[in-house]
């Protein structure tokens, strides 16, 4: 009785071995299928040069810029008076000092950020920033807050562009597969994703023991 329980619990720890281990090799499959075909789209959203193709695109992202954050400390001498509705109006003047806290990033605009094989560009109503790859000297992943920030070298201060968590790995791809596009360095990110599918096929999951 106690070797089928140990039986049926181990059976089950295969199978849910087995589902993640094919989700996650359906999923390089599919990015190995788009690394070998896919050479990007048109579209009349953006004007496009020559040569161009969009590679990726994300509605309702959001641009990101960093603001100061601070606190004045120190009391207020003076005295108050009644404005309607309970509230009260200090007059007088501010004894204290501005104490600068550190900077965080804030959302500047909402739009949607587009990834072509020459550069990333965000559009919205208020702003618009556009990261040349031939301008571009590095960028840095935030897979958890689902945002990228860009350091180009015709600007002083980075572009930082917000998709959510939920798409952190999808923006990762296809950026990398639009930058192997601009860099002609596509057959090497092939390369590395057969292997990367080489060792997922090797880790499968082993049926237990005693399975006929």
């Amino acid at each position: 009785m106690f070797e089928k329980h140990h039986e049926k619990k181990l059976e089950k720890e295969h199978e849910e071995a087995l589902a993640k281990w094919k989700a996650e090799r359906d999923g390089y499959a599919e990015l190995l299928q788009l690394a070998e075909t896919f050479n990007g789209l048109p579209t009349n959203e953006i004007v496009l040069g020559p040569g161009e193709a969009l590679f990726y695109k994300i509605a309702g992202a959001a641009l990101l810029d960093a603001r100061s954050t601070g606190h004045w400390e120190g009391a207020s001498s003076g005295f108050s008076v009644p404005i309607g509705g309970g509230v009260r109006y200090r007059v007088g003047a501010t004894h204290g000092h501005y104490v600068q806290g550190e900077p965080v990033l804030a959302a500047i605009d909402h739009g949607t950020v587009y990834v072509t094989n020459r550069r990333v560009v965000f559009t919205g109503p208020k702003q618009t920033r556009e990261v040349a790859f031939a301008k571009l000297v590095g960028f840095q992943h935030d897979d958890q807050a689902g945002s990228t920030t860009f350091s180009v070298s015709n600007r002083q201060k980075p572009v930082t562009v917000h998709y959510g968590a939920g798409l952190s790995a999808h923006f990762d791809f296809r950026l990398d597969l639009a930058l192997a596009h601009y860099r002609g360095t596509t057959e090497a990110l092939v390369a590395q994703l057969r292997q990367d599918l080489a060792k997922l096929d090797a880790a499968r999951p082993p049926a237990p023991a005693f399975a006929h």
